[in-house]
């Protein structure tokens, strides 16, 4: 008789995909009851009972409430400024690079749970958190090493002040708009008003900054 070689996962150990499955929505149901209560105002068990888990099973996938805060934060905080400058070509026109990364970081920054994310973050005073500085020092450091090799290329002007100083520039006035206007509760007008600001922002500076813009 044929003997199957199927191996059998142990017992309570869900599949990979399954896994997968339950630490996104653990995330995006943290995400959700942190802006509705604040940090300190949500427990690990409001998180599992909200996912319908015991606390238990959650701790499988996250050893601490702040393991679930940061994890939200790789996926909507500063960092993807950072995801947005790796999905981009640096050896296209300096002035396109541009826009594109700034709609590109607009983009990420207006999901549902990107503006929770902000509201969470200016209700709660977390903007001087370790994660959030830490990814915003980063994405900064990303894009003044692109600046820096088009400095050196003659591809972008090298009056104006230094990579970083450009980098710097070019982050701050997306972040601004995100804070004012992209909020978990902000309206279609004012969501339509960032995006505009936004783009009006990336045209100047990439017209400016760049040699035959």
């Amino acid at each position: 008789m044929a003997v199957s070689t199927t191996r059998r996962r142990g017992p309570g150990r869900p599949p990979k995909a399954e896994a997968g499955d339950t630490k996104g929505a653990l995330v995006g149901v943290a995400l959700k009851l942190f802006a509705l209560h604040g940090y300190a105002g949500t427990s690990i068990r409001a998180i599992a009972r909200e996912v319908g888990l015991s606390e238990s099973v959650l701790y499988a996938h996250f050893d601490s409430k702040r393991a679930i805060y940061d994890e939200t934060m790789k996926l909507v905080g500063p960092q993807v400024a950072v995801t947005a400058l790796d999905a981009a070509d640096p050896s296209a026109d300096p002035a396109d690079f541009i826009r594109m990364f700034a709609d590109r970081v607009l983009a990420a920054w207006d999901t549902p749970q990107a503006r929770q994310a902000i509201s969470l973050i200016t209700r709660d005073g977390l903007v001087h958190e370790t994660a959030h500085t830490e990814g915003t020092e980063r994405a900064i450091r990303h894009l003044a090493e692109v600046f820096a090799r088009w400095i050196e290329e003659g591809r972008m002007r090298d009056d104006l002040g230094s990579a970083e100083d450009l980098a710097y520039a070019l982050l701050s006035p997306i972040a601004h708009a995100r804070l004012l206007w992209l909020h978990g509760g902000a309206t279609e007008e004012r969501r339509r008003a960032a995006r505009d600001r936004v783009i009006r922002h990336a045209d100047l500076f990439a017209r400016t900054v760049t040699v035959g813009a």
